[in-house]
């Protein structure tokens, strides 16, 4: 082994004559901030590693896209950068491979099956126990040895077995699932239940033990590329489907490797030909001593220490590629692979293959941008083997010594502390996290988080962005329905002048805010402190905003609020509009531009007539019933909590009588309210439960009040302590006949004066109690007078006045007779 053991590379700094924005950037090529200085003017050339499309795209992945998508906005929106990035799909990889022939496997034995067999059932127990022995490391011949092991490691989550192997937790469910389908499915048969959806239920249970035991069989006979290429198609298709609801934009092109592999073939034969890669049992390595300290050239720039870690290297030549092969080498890494039955294959010198992972990258970024970039993106975890490799084998091919300018790697995502995995059941996918939150939320977070630092994601932290996020709603929707007004009337005057101090102090704030904002930025895109400096503007603006509609000046609000505006489009939180709108703009779902109604005017003002009809009725049934004012106010407020917020329309009651008119988004208006009357009912809820409280020692205290204080030492257990008292009750003697210590005697008085105290309360509480049910019997027996005068009355009209009504009180059941 003959690896350089330099810690560092030579990295030289691009100089350009055109004019630079003065931007600096985190490069992990130097592992510190450095001017950044595209080769052609303000022409950025930028590739991003793109997924390799397998399964559904994760928060993970979310955190990747979405900062490196803010970090173009930044660079396009605010410093005007004119930005070509280029993102490839990696649709041929050994994950895929598998994955692709797994599902093809087990489909076409599913569609074989026509009824639950022996064979079938037999498959299925033949494949758990190869599963078993081969994924978890134990031999089981029975289901008495299943169940013994199964004793042994619990619920699979033993943390010295999931340390030894992180995805011992799923293989182990798997297995258990796969062994309570065969205990189903035997009992299905000797029921005599034997139907095809009883096997096909089997199949599915089993499908992640059966898969590699179909695959170790059958893999050969996987020959259509289309296989491969179709469980890639719809994974891609699921991944940009995913950024578009991240609001991610779209790369400038985007690239695919099964779409580049005659351009991938001359580029392994241009390193073979320079002398830095050979040909090796129809497989082609990079040769890392042959480049490594030669010719000017260094390896693994990005992470020198990590040259030689076997661990990292096998994982970047992926599953398919372990075969030992005489390679000159054991760090030297695979450009072109010999295709295996069932894997895809294309022609070349070296006779039928594929490409090797690395290389796929070298070949699409320069074909694209050319022998040298300006910027290389992707996940810190790509750093080595991935990028270094990357790096190696193009300066190899171009025989140049810095073909990147700038690498960036954006920080890992943990989940609650711990790395995402599906084994730890932390594994959430984007579709899945935007359950929860918004795409705003989520963005605000990866925002306040430095790019390249770890995040946390953590459930309990959230709360706080939907704080921000609130403040920053509340903040434009003030703005704009101010500045709506102040533009109704702005051409009318009262000769007053209104931009004074506080005026010249806000402008002064946001020049300050300004500065701050621009040197964040500036400072390798740190949008935590650009975040901060607008938090505080907003902050300082809502201060300003509590003088009242009267004494404040519309146009310093709209200068604050347009560069707040501008700021956090700038930053991804909003959506691509007119600046001209303040606020994040309109929804990406609306067909309306800002401002501007829908041409369907009546769907949009039929939902708001129906609100003014709906309320004009209930005020003139009120006038007409002669209603009080308290049941005004209410319909009023109704109005106002009810039926305009679920149209998004907010009226904010101000001090001078006059309501400000404000739009939001309905769900999250009616979200707020929930939240809102939820934390009412929890208050209500702890207030009743406090008075219940207080009502049950007050009734314990009544309780104990009952008793006389001078008769609290005469009780029967009191009786066999003393043998004399005194004419209010209070002991004298012992049960010996002994006169009492005086030290006993004023304890004892202590305590007799407190139980008269609760004695009086006792007495009072009963007084009164009395006298409130002499009340309720006096006023019941008033109603039962009032009813049987009533029945009076009805009859003497019945009887035409014939009978009479007599002066006493006729019983109820009494019919009155007439005269004749």
């Amino acid at each position: 082994m003959t690896l350089t053991s330099n810690n560092t590379s030579p990295w030289t700094q691009p100089e350009s004559t055109h004019p630079q924005t003065g931007l600096r950037v985190l490069n992990s090529l130097t592992k510190s901030t450095v001017p950044f200085v595209p080769r052609e003017g303000n022409y950025v050339s930028w590739y991003a590693c793109g997924p390799t499309v397998y399964d559904a795209a994760h928060i993970g992945h979310a955190r990747n896209y979405v900062t490196f998508d803010t970090i173009r906005r930044i660079m396009e929106d605010y410093f005007n950068y004119d930005v070509n990035l280029v993102m490839n799909v990696t649709d041929i990889d050994d994950k895929i491979i598998v994955r692709a022939r797994h599902k093809h496997l087990v489909s076409e034995y599913k569609s074989q099956i026509a009824s639950l067999d022996a064979k079938t059932l037999q498959d299925v127990e033949t494949a758990f126990h190869d599963f078993v022995g081969t994924k978890l490391g134990e031999t089981i011949t029975n289901d008495a040895g299943w169940k013994l092991y199964v004793d042994k490691v619990g619920d699979g989550k033993n943390p010295e077995m999931v340390a030894a192997d992180e995805k011992f937790t799923t293989k182990f469910e798997a297995a258990q699932a796969a062994f309570e389908a065969i205990v189903s499915a035997r009992l299905s048969m000797a029921e005599g239940s034997a139907s095809k959806e009883a096997a096909e239920a089997l199949v599915v249970a089993s499908e992640d033990v059966l898969a590699p035991w179909l695959d170790a069989r059958l893999a050969t006979t996987v020959k259509d590329h289309r296989i491969f290429r179709d469980l890639a198609a719809h994974w891609e298709k699921d991944f940009f489907e995913d950024m578009d609801s991240m609001q991610v934009r779209r790369p400038n092109i985007i690239t695919r490797v099964s779409e580049f592999v005659p351009e991938i073939i001359a580029f392994v034969q241009r390193i073979i030909d320079n002398g830095y890669a050979y040909e090796c049992e129809g497989s082609v390595f990079f040769d890392v001593d042959a480049f490594d300290g030669k010719n000017g050239h260094f390896y693994a720039k990005l992470k020198p220490t990590a040259k030689g870690n076997q661990a990292l290297l096998a994982e970047g030549e992926g599953v398919l590629s372990q075969t030992k092969f005489n390679r000159r080498n054991k760090y030297d890494f695979a450009l072109w692979k010999k295709s295996k039955a069932g894997e895809p294959e294309w022609p070349s010198p070296w006779g039928v293959g594929r490409p090797g992972w690395h290389i796929e990258c070298s070949v699409m970024a320069s074909e694209i941008l050319g022998e040298h970039i300006d910027l290389h993106t992707g996940g810190i975890d790509l750093n080595f083997p991935h990028h270094d490799n990357e790096v190696a084998q193009s300066e190899a091919c171009f025989d140049n010594h810095q073909w990147v300018n700038y690498f960036m790697h954006v920080g890992h995502l943990l989940i609650e502390g711990m790395k995402m995995s599906k084994s730890l059941k932390n594994f959430i996918t984007i579709k899945d996290a935007l359950k929860l939150y918004s795409v705003r939320q989520l963005r605000l977070l990866f925002v306040l988080t430095p790019w390249n630092e770890s995040l946390d994601f953590k459930m309990q932290a959230m709360p706080d962005i939907i704080k921000i996020e609130s403040s920053f709603d509340n903040f434009f929707a003030n703005a704009s329905a101010l500045l709506r007004d102040y533009r109704e009337h702005q051409y009318e005057s009262d000769g007053k002048r209104r931009f004074l101090a506080p005026e010249m102090e806000l402008l002064d704030a946001l020049k300050e805010t300004k500065s701050l904002v621009h040197a964040a930025l500036m400072d390798s895109f740190n949008t935590p402190a650009a975040m901060r400096a607008l938090r505080s503007i907003v902050s300082r603006t809502n201060v300003y905003l509590q003088r009242g509609r009267a004494n404040i000046d519309p146009q310093i609000l709209e200068m604050v609020a347009l560069y707040v505006t501008k700021i956090v489009r700038a930053l991804g939180l909003g959506n691509d509009s007119s600046l001209s709108a303040i606020g994040w703009g309109a929804s990406p779902s609306s067909t309306a531009t800002d401002g501007e109604l829908p041409a369907d005017r009546e769907s949009v003002l039929r939902p708001v007539a129906s609100v003014l009809s709906d309320f004009r009725d209930a005020v003139r049934e009120l006038a007409l019933s002669g209603g009080d004012k308290r049941a005004l106010l209410g319909l009023c407020d109704k109005v106002r909590d009810v039926d305009l917020v679920d149209l998004g329309i907010i009226l904010d009651d101000h001090g001078d009588g006059s309501a400000l008119i404000k739009f939001g988004d309905p769900e999250k208006l009616r979200r707020e309210r929930a939240a809102r009357q939820a934390e009412e009912d929890a208050k209500q809820a702890q207030k009743e439960a406090a008075a219940r409280a207080t009502e049950a020692k007050r009734q314990e205290r009544l309780a104990r009040g009952k008793l006389s204080p001078m008769d609290m030492f005469r009780t029967a257990e009191m009786a066999e302590q003393y043998s004399a008292w005194d004419d209010n009750g209070l002991p004298t003697k012992d049960q010996m006949g002994e006169d009492l210590p005086k030290s006993k005697l004023k304890k004892l008085a202590k305590e007799q004066s407190a139980q008269a105290k609760l004695h009086d309360d006792y007495l009072q509480y009963s007084s009164i109690a009395a006298r409130a049910l002499r009340r309720v019997a006096k006023q019941e027996l008033q109603a039962e007078i009032a009813k049987r005068q009533g029945v009076a009355v009805k009859y003497a009209k019945w009887d035409s006045g014939k009978a009479g009504v007599s002066a006493a009180i006729p019983d109820v059941e009494t019919r009155p007779k007439a005269d004749n």
